[in-house]
C-alpha cells in the first residue's frame, strides 16, 4: 500500500480525514465528521504509467444527533400527540415509531401520533431504519398520562394597563393546554369586577393584502380574535383597580374503554395599573428594549427620503435627545443616544423625548418619546389584532406577527431579535411552521412566522420566550370545512342563513343543525336557517358523518331605535333611483351601538312614512356593509296627491318611521324637508303661427311657480284655469299667446 500511492479525497469542509498523510500506507483510513450535511469520498491510485485511477464514489451524509421532539410531554386519557424527531438521517431511511406500554398510549407507527389511553407512564422509540430494515439509530422520549388533581389559570402578567390586552388560559401542574384541550369542551369564564377588566369580544374577518400580510391560497383565510367558550380567553385592562378573573372546566377523560367526567374550577386577581395624570405622552411615545440598536426610525428629511424639495431648500432633519442637565458622566455611559436615523438604547426604565430641528427653516419641535422597558411578554397577532383562531384550506398559507409586550402589556415598537420566540404545533401533519421569505424572518418592526395547511383537521399552535421566564400564546388553527358566518352577533327577531365552506363540500355529506339554546337562537335542522328569538347567547352546531362544527351566537335586546335622516333635501323631481336612505341603528338600554356583525336575510324593523301621500317606504339591510335602512320612495309630481295640504305650499316636513318588529313600542323617527315638484303635461315646444297664434301650458304639481320667458315684445302669458281641489291632482293652466 505504500508503494501504491493512494490518497483520499473529501469533497468538503464535513468530513476531515484522521492522522492525514500524503498517501496511505494500510488498507483502512479514518474521517470523522467535522459538521451536518451531505459530502461524498473516493480514493486514487496512481499506475506506472502516471495517470491515476478512481474508485467508486461515496456518498456520505452527518446528521445531528436523533432526538425525540417533544422528550417528556404530559397528556390526560383521551388526549393525542403528534410526535416527531429531530436529527438523524434524512436520505433513503424511514421512521418507526412504537411505545413500550401499549396498555398506556398507543402509537401509530409511521406519523408518531400519540393517544393515551389510560393512567401510567409509557416509553417511546423512534427508529430510522434503512431501506433493507436496519436499524441506523434510535431515540427515546418519555409519555405520562395522568388526570390533573386541579387546574390554574396562567397569564403572562399579574398586572395589566389600561386598553392593554393579555391571554389567559387553564394549566395543569405538569403540562399546558397541549395536555387536555382535546378532553375538555366545556369551558365557562366569569369576571368578578367587569369595570375593571372584560373579555375580548368575538370577531371574525377574512384577512387580505390590505392588512399587509402575505397570504396565499384558495381563498383569503378567515380569522378569529375571541370565543367566549374557548380555553384560551383575552381579558382587557378598562379601569383602575383589582378583580378575580375565574373559569369553570369540564373534562371527559376516557378510561378503560368508558368517559368520565371531571369538573374543574380555577382563578387569578388581575391588577389594571391606571395611567399617570396628564399622560398625553403616551401615543408618541416609542417602547424599546434596553441596549438595543433601531432600524432607520428618524427621517432624516420632509420626504423621508433624504432628498432635496421643490424649491430647492435643504429639508435635512437633526435629532438630539432632551435631558435634565444634572446628569453625571457615569450615568451617560449607560444613556439613550441618537446615531443618525437610529436610536441606540441604554439601560432599563429610561424615559427621553428626541427633538427635531429642521435646518432650513430653523423650526423645531417635540418629535417623540422613547422608554426603555425589559421585553416580558408575547403575542401572536394579525397586523394590529391579537388572534385565537385561523380557518384555512389544504395548502393554504398565512404570515403572522409575533409581537413583544412589557410587564404591563405596552406593545413594543420594535425589539426583533431580543427575545428568540419558539413556534411549535401539537399536529405537524395538519400544519407546517416555516420562517417567511426573507431569510431574518422579520418584516418592518415584527418578527413574522408562516403557517401552511398540509392536511384536514385542527391543531394547536404555541408560541413561547424564555425571556427571562416562560411566556406562552397559542392559537387554533381548523384545516378544512369551516361554519360561515361565525361569532355572531345579532338582534333580537333577525333571521340569518349559516352554511358550511371550505374544503371537500361534496364529501362531507348530510348533516344536522343545533342549537343549544332554543329560547336565544333557533336554528332549521335542514336548511341552517336561523331565527334569533331573545337575548342571551347560545352555540350553533353542525353535525355531519365525519364533520362537527359550532359557533357562538350573541343575541342583543333592542331597546332603542336611532333613524338618521339623509343629509340632502328630499324631493320627489329626479329623485335617486334606489330611493332616499334612513340610517336604521339598534341599541341597547345603555345607549350603546350594537350593530349586527352578519348579514341577516331581513331587516328586524317595519318602517313607515307621514304623511303617507308623499310616497312609499321599507326596510333594507345592505349585505356588502352590514347596515339597515328604511328606503323612501317619494311618488312622482303625477302620482302626488295634494292629501290635507294646500297645493300652493311646495315644501313639506315628513317624518319616516322604524318600528321593531318583535315589539312595537321599541320605536324611532327621523324628520326632514321635502320639496315637491311639478311637471308640464304638453311636450317642451309650442308652435305658434298666423293662423293659431295661441296655446295653452298646464302644470300639474306643485302650483306653486313662477313663470319667465323671453322676448315678452312677441309673446304674452295669463293665467286662464286653476284646479286645486282637495283629493284631486291640482294643476294650473297658462294661455301664452302671439302679440
Amino acid at each position: 500500500y505504500k508503494y501504491m500511492g493512494i490518497e483520499v479525497h473529501l469533497g468538503d469542509e464535513i468530513l476531515d480525514h484522521v492522522n492525514p498523510s500524503e498517501s496511505l500506507d494500510g488498507p483502512k483510513f479514518s474521517v470523522k465528521a467535522a459538521k451536518t450535511g451531505t459530502t461524498s469520498l473516493y480514493v486514487s491510485t496512481k499506475q506506472r504509467s502516471g495517470q491515476r485511477v478512481l474508485s467508486q464514489v461515496i456518498n456520505v451524509e452527518v446528521y445531528k444527533p436523533l432526538r425525540i421532539h417533544p422528550e417528556y410531554i404530559y397528556l390526560t386519557p383521551g388526549a393525542s400527540f403528534v410526535l416527531s424527531v429531530k436529527g438523524g438521517p434524512k436520505i433513503g431511511v424511514s421512521i418507526e415509531y412504537t411505545s413500550l406500554n401499549v396498555g398506556t398510549l398507543e402509537v401509530q407507527s409511521a406519523t408518531g401520533k400519540l393517544s393515551a389511553k389510560t393512567v401510567g407512564n409509557s416509553t417511546v422509540r423512534a427508529a430510522v431504519l434503512a431501506n433493507g430494515g436496519t436499524v441506523i439509530c434510535e431515540a427515546f422520549g418519555r409519555v405520562e398520562v395522568g388526570i390533573p388533581v386541579a387546574m390554574a389559570l396562567s397569564t403572562q402578567s399579574d398586572r395589566l394597563c389600561i386598553g392593554c390586552s393579555m391571554p389567559i388560559y387553564p394549566s395543569v401542574p405538569k403540562g399546558d393546554p397541549f395536555s387536555f384541550y382535546e378532553t375538555c369542551q366545556s369551558y365557562t369564564w366569569m369576571i368578578a369586577d367587569q369595570k375593571v377588566v372584560t373579555f375580548q369580544s368575538a370577531r371574525s374577518w377574512q384577512n387580505g393584502l390590505d392588512q399587509g400580510l402575505y397570504s396565499e391560497g384558495k381563498t383569503y383565510p378567515w380569522l378569529s380574535n375571541g370565543s367566549s367558550n374557548a380555553f384560551i380567553n383575552h381579558v382587557i385592562g378598562r379601569s383602575a383597580g383589582k378583580t378575580k378573573i375565574s373559569i369553570s372546566v369540564t373534562c371527559d377523560f376516557s378510561l378503560h374503554g368508558s368517559s368520565g367526567s371531571v369538573s374543574y374550577d380555577a382563578s387569578k386577581t388581575i391588577l389594571v395599573v391606571p395611567d399617570p395624570p396628564l399622560a398625553r405622552g403616551l401615543p408618541i411615545t416609542w417602547l424599546l428594549p434596553p441596549f438595543y440598536t433601531t432600524r432607520d426610525l428618524l427621517p432624516r428629511s420632509v420626504n423621508s427620503f433624504g432628498e432635496q424639495d421643490s424649491n430647492g431648500l435643504d429639508t435635512t432633519i437633526g435629532y438630539s435627545l432632551l435631558r435634565s442637565s444634572g446628569r453625571s458622566d457615569p450615568a451617560m455611559q449607560n444613556a439613550n443616544a441618537i446615531d443618525g436615523s437610529k436610536i441606540r438604547t441604554g439601560e432599563s426604565n429610561a424615559i427621553d423625548c428626541i427633538q427635531a430641528k429642521d435646518h432650513s427653516t430653523g423650526r423645531t419641535e417635540i418629535a417623540s418619546c422613547l422608554r426603555v422597558a425589559e421585553v416580558a411578554q408575547v403575542r401572536v397577532a394579525a397586523a394590529e389584532s391579537s388572534i385565537q383562531t385561523a380557518y384555512l384550506s389544504v395548502n393554504d398559507k398565512v404570515e403572522l406577527d409575533v409581537k413583544y409586550a412589557d410587564e404591563l402589556g405596552y406593545t413594543f415598537s420594535e425589539a426583533l431579535g431580543v427575545a428568540p420566540v419558539k413556534i411549535e404545533t401539537n399536529y405537524p401533519d395538519v400544519l407546517s411552521i416555516v420562517m417567511p421569505r426573507d431569510v431574518n424572518g422579520t418584516y418592518g418592526a415584527h418578527q413574522r412566522f408562516v403557517l401552511q395547511a398540509r392536511s384536514h383537521g385542527t391543531a394547536l399552535v404555541r408560541l413561547h420566550i424564555n425571556h427571562p421566564s416562560r411566556k406562552s400564546d397559542f392559537i387554533m388553527v381548523s384545516v378544512g370545512a369551516r361554519m360561515y358566518p361565525r361569532d355572531v352577533v345579532i338582534h333580537s327577531g333577525q333571521h340569518l342563513n349559516f352554511t358550511i365552506i371550505g374544503d371537500r363540500m361534496d364529501a362531507h355529506g348530510p348533516g344536522q343543525w343545533l342549537s343549544t339554546n332554543e329560547k336565544v337562537m333557533h336554528v332549521n335542522q335542514i336548511t341552517g336557517e336561523a331565527h334569533a328569538r331573545g337575548e342571551g347567547i347560545a352555540e350553533v352546531i353542525f353535525k355531519g358523518p365525519n364533520l362537527k362544527l359550532r359557533t357562538t351566537v350573541n343575541v342583543l335586546k333592542v331597546n332603542q331605535i336611532v333613524v338618521d335622516a339623509p343629509a340632502e333635501i328630499l324631493t320627489n323631481v329626479a329623485a335617486p333611483p334606489d330611493g332616499y336612505k334612513f340610517s336604521v341603528k339598534l341599541s341597547d338600554s345603555a345607549g350603546h351601538s350594537t350593530e349586527s356583525s352578519v348579514n341577516q336575510i331581513n331587516a328586524p324593523f317595519d318602517c313607515k312614512v307621514e304623511p303617507s301621500f308623499v310616497g312609499f317606504v321599507e326596510p333594507w339591510s345592505d349585505r356588502a356593509v352590514k347596515k339597515s335602512y328604511c328606503v323612501f320612495h317619494p311618488y312622482s309630481p303625477a302620482q302626488l296627491l295634494p292629501v290635507k295640504s294646500n297645493p300652493k305650499d311646495g315644501i313639506l316636513h315628513i317624518s319616516v318611521r322604524a318600528n321593531l318588529k318583535e315589539d312595537s313600542m321599541v320605536t324611532g323617527s327621523a324628520h326632514a324637508l321635502f320639496v315637491k315638484g311639478f311637471y308640464i303635461k304638453e311636450p317642451g315646444m309650442l308652435n305658434l303661427t298666423p293662423s293659431c297664434n295661441h296655446s295653452v301650458i298646464i302644470i300639474g304639481g306643485n302650483t306653486d311657480v313662477e313663470l319667465f320667458w323671453s322676448a315678452k315684445d312677441l309673446m304674452s302669458v295669463s293665467l286662464v284655469d286653476t284646479n286645486e281641489n282637495i283629493g284631486g291632482p291640482s294643476q294650473i293652466v297658462y294661455r301664452v299667446s302671439h302679440r
